[in-house]
Formats: structure tokens, C-alpha cells, sequence
């Protein structure tokens, strides 16, 4: 996982090094443009960047100021320019709108550009825009409620750490409903990626510390995952809602509207699923999770769904091909692992898979996730409606396993009943894949990032899954599903 956002090398680093010692009150001939920092630049950096570039956050140099900005200067022009930061990897004219869209506007690339080619000059510090606020700590303000990482986990300095799964009970007599959620670990540079999931622990299992025990009383190994998607009162399965949230660099935190909210079910469990990457040095991180709760009725519960199920409880099969082949690719409820997938041959330049959803009754769609590893190269999600007219609604040709975005609609979508949404991933197993660690080998489909995985995610509700029209509980309104 890459780390520093803007990696400088050789020359490179020499030149950056040359221009700190420039005055900041020295302007070059090329500064005639009237191109500052503090008039034009500021600006753009605070509604785009300073996000993650600031203390405490994952990026490792702050854009706050002008004096720690200007070492940066060209490595920003060189990232800018190229699209590289700030990540936004959908293509703008082949996808539909996007809430969070953080990409520039070539207006802005060449603002940036102008100004450090100009010696990145200060100008005046009152022509600076008002300081940016935030949130301490938190995204979305104080949450309503905290859980925390049932274990402080310390990494070792060099081991490869296996996925780590914890967990705990849920304290509430009644569901809950979150319009907010947040992951956030306590140390960046060393989760990987994590995620929180709702889940049933097996008969006469226990829950104690952050462990579980079998019915021996003998405890558990944090790298052997336990239980299994929760179910409702009748034994259904809560299809879509198990996933609380996940968090990955460029993605950990979800607001809903009012209104549409996650399920926070009372009496399961969670389960902390746990990813971590050696940094040279021991490490110790307790993540937390936040969560903001509706303040009215909620009429849709919010649940996700992966490119090739069917929608939950509509009926049809989902369909799922490998380079042309349709192929298995059912998930466990004990690992979330999928199986019988081939293998990507070593050398395969453009390995396709598919996943075509029927949708049987009507959904409205709010965000996309793409997820792969390091051979991941594009997605792309398409529409066909009842008429047989198509409308791509995200296309990401240049994947970056290093930022998994959640592409959250501006508008949500109705896709009406007869429709189907289709995916398509391509995996590079070449050469050609800078990320590649071994072109010559077979990859094959497990969660470690060596190995490969296609979640094409979306979060949706059901049209008809009306909580406030249909006027019943919550937990009636899942079981009929």
C-alpha cells in the first residue's frame, strides 16, 4: 500500500531540495501571471486536498500554510497535472455525477501548474482565503455512539500479518438506525484495510474481550474467522444489511440522507475484520467505529449488494462469467471467501470477469465501490433497462489498488424492474503491471493482496421496502424478504 502520497526520486528530491532554501519573498519573471499562493492556490488545495493533508491525517505533508506547502510545490504541479492526486480514478465523460467528486478542473491543474513554474510565489497573505475547519477527529462531527476495537493489536516490525478478526456484542435492547457511519483507525500508517460486519456466533460459541470461545471454553485464534451472516427473527438471512462499513485509504466514512439509514440490529454481533502491513517498526493501532443516528422515521433501510447477486429477496439468479465462461462464484458465510473462480493464467494481460444482476423489483442505487488488488487494471458498471437502452453509470478505466473509492451518486438512480446491471473487471497478470509482484504465476482469488478478488459493490434500497408507507416494525419489513 503506497503511503506517501507524493513519492519524489533521484533528481527529484535534489531539485525540491534546491527550492527550499528560494526566498519566499523572491518572485521570478514568471510570476508576471499574478498566479499566487495565498490569491489563487490556497483555495483549491482547502476544498480539495487538505483533507488528508494536514496533521493527524493519512496524508504526510500538510497544505495548510504556505511554508509547508512550498517544499511540494513541483511534486503537487507533477501529481496534478497527471491526475494522480487528488485520487479520483472515474472517467468524466463516460460516468454519471458524483457527490464526492474531489477530481480538478483543468482550470484549476493549470493554476497550479502556472504557480510553481512561477517559483511558486506567496503573495499577499491577506488575499487568503478563510482557514478551513473540521471535524476533531471525526468526519461528520461527535458521534452519537463509539465502538472501539475490542483489542489494541500491536503489528510487529517485519511479519506479514494474517487477517485478524475480533469481536462484540451489540449493547442495544431495540435496532438501531445509523445515517452516519465512520471507521477511523488510531493508526493510519499501518491498517491496510479494515472492516465491521454484522454476524450470528454459532451455537454455544461465547463473546469475552474482543475473543470468542468454543463451547470447550478454549479460545479462538484472532486469524481463524467465526460466525456467519446474521439472520432475522424467522431465520432469514438480513441480506445487504450485514456490512456495517469498511475502510481503506480514500474511503471510510458514509452519510445518508435522512431518512435512509444502516441497521444496527439489536442483540448480533460484530465482527472487526482487521488487516494490517509491517511498517520496520512495532506498531499499535485500536480503531474505532462512529455512528450518527437517523433523528426521524426511517423509510429505507440502506444495503449492499454485490455485481452478479440477485437483489435480495426479489428472486432470479444472478450470473457470473469468467473470460466468457459462466462460472460459481457463491460466497461463504464463514470466510466471505469465493470459490471455484479459474485461476488468472501467469502473463494475462486482460482477464475479464462479470457479473450481471437482474433486478426483478425495483431498487434506487446511491454509490459504487470497485474493489480489487494488485492486479485490478478497470471496472465499469452499466444499465440495461426494460427497452434494451443502456446508461454506463461508472467507469473506471485506470483502477488504483492504493485508493478504493466509494463513487457516491449526486442523484440517487431508480432502476425499475426488468432491468439489469452489469459489471465488468479487468486484471492485468502482466509485466506491464508495475504493481505485479509475480506476472510469472498462477493468482489465484482469497483476500490477501498477493491473491486477487472482484467486489463490485453498490448500495441500494428496495423500492418497495417502504418502512414508514407500509407503516410495520423494522424487524417485520427484513423478515419478509
Amino acid at each position: 500500500m503506497k503511503r506517501a502520497l507524493f513519492v519524489l526520486a533521484g533528481s527529484s528530491i535534489l531539485a525540491v531540495a534546491a527550492t527550499v532554501g528560494v526566498s519566499t519573498q523572491a518572485q521570478t519573471p514568471a510570476a508576471a501571471s499574478g498566479i499566487t499562493f495565498h490569491k489563487d492556490v490556497a483555495l483549491i488545495l482547502n476544498n480539495h486536498c487538505v483533507s488528508c493533508h494536514r496533521p493527524g491525517e493519512i496524508g504526510p505533508m500538510s497544505f495548510l500554510s504556505y511554508e509547508t506547502t512550498r517544499p511540494w510545490a513541483r511534486s503537487i504541479k507533477d501529481k496534478v497535472v497527471k491526475r494522480e492526486m487528488p485520487p479520483w480514478a472515474a472517467d468524466p465523460h463516460a460516468s454519471m455525477k458524483f457527490r464526492n467528486d474531489r477530481s480538478l478542473s483543468q482550470q484549476q491543474i493549470d493554476t497550479i501548474a502556472a504557480w510553481s513554474n512561477a517559483g511558486a510565489p506567496r503573495g499577499n497573505p491577506a488575499d487568503a482565503p478563510p482557514a478551513p475547519t473540521f471535524a476533531s477527529g471525526w468526519q461528520l462531527g461527535e458521534p452519537d455512539f463509539v465502538f472501539e476495537q475490542p483489542i489494541a493489536w500491536t503489528v510487529k516490525p517485519d511479519a506479514q500479518e494474517p487477517y485478524l478478526y475480533f469481536y462484540e456484542k451489540i449493547p442495544f435492547s431495540e435496532d438501531k438506525w445509523a445515517a452516519g457511519v465512520e471507521m477511523r483507525p488510531s493508526n493510519f500508517s499501518v491498517v491496510h484495510h479494515s472492516g465491521v460486519y454484522i454476524i450470528d456466533i454459532p451455537d454455544g460459541h461465547t463473546v469475552k474481550d474482543g475473543y470468542m470461545y468454543d463451547p470447550q471454553g478454549k479460545q479462538i485464534a484472532p486469524s481463524v474467522p467465526m460466525g456467519k451472516k446474521a439472520t432475522s427473527g424467522d431465520g432469514t438471512p438480513l441480506a445487504g444489511a450485514d456490512k456495517i462499513i469498511s475502510y481503506v485509504p480514500g474511503r471510510g466514512y458514509e452519510q445518508h440522507p435522512e431518512g435512509y439509514a444502516k441497521r444496527i440490529p439489536a442483540g448480533k454481533y460484530v465482527r472487526w475484520v482487521m488487516h494490517y502491513n509491517p511498517t520496520g517498526q512495532p506498531e499499535v493501532d485500536r480503531s474505532k467505529l462512529g455512528l450518527w443516528w437517523n433523528k426521524g422515521a426511517v423509510r429505507h433501510e440502506v444495503l449492499n449488494l454485490q455485481s452478479g447477486d440477485p437483489v435480495p429477496g426479489s428472486g432470479g439468479r444472478g450470473l457470473y462469467f469468467a473470460m466468457g465462461r459462466e462460472v460459481v462464484y457463491e460466497s461463504d458465510d464463514t470466510t466471505g471467501k469465493r470459490g471455484k473462480t479459474p485461476v488468472i493464467p501467469p502473463y494475462e494481460g486482460n482477464f475479464k470477469m462479470m457479473g450481471i444482476t437482474p433486478v426483478n423489483e425495483a431498487i434506487t442505487l446511491y454509490a459504487l465501490t470497485p474493489h480489487m488488488h494488485l492486479r485490478g487494471k478497470s471496472m465499469k458498471w452499466w444499465i440495461t433497462y426494460p427497452d434494451g437502452r443502456e446508461e454506463v453509470i461508472l467507469d473506471v478505466p485506470n483502477f488504483d489498488f492504493n485508493w478504493q473509492i466509494q463513487y457516491e451518486l449526486a442523484r440517487p438512480l431508480r432502476v425499475p424492474a426488468g432491468s439489469k446491471i452489469t459489471n465488468v473487471a479487468i486484471f492485468d497478470n502482466s509485466a506491464k503491471n508495475r504493481w505485479n509482484p509475480a506476472p510469472e504465476k498462477e493468482v489465484y482469488w482469497s483476500e490477501q493482496s498477493w491473491d486477487e478478488m472482484y467486489q463490485p459493490t453498490t448500495q441500494f434500497s428496495v423500492d418497495s421496502h417502504d418502512l414508514v408507507k407500509n407503516k410495520r416494525p423494522a424487524t417485520e419489513q427484513q423478515q419478509r424478504r
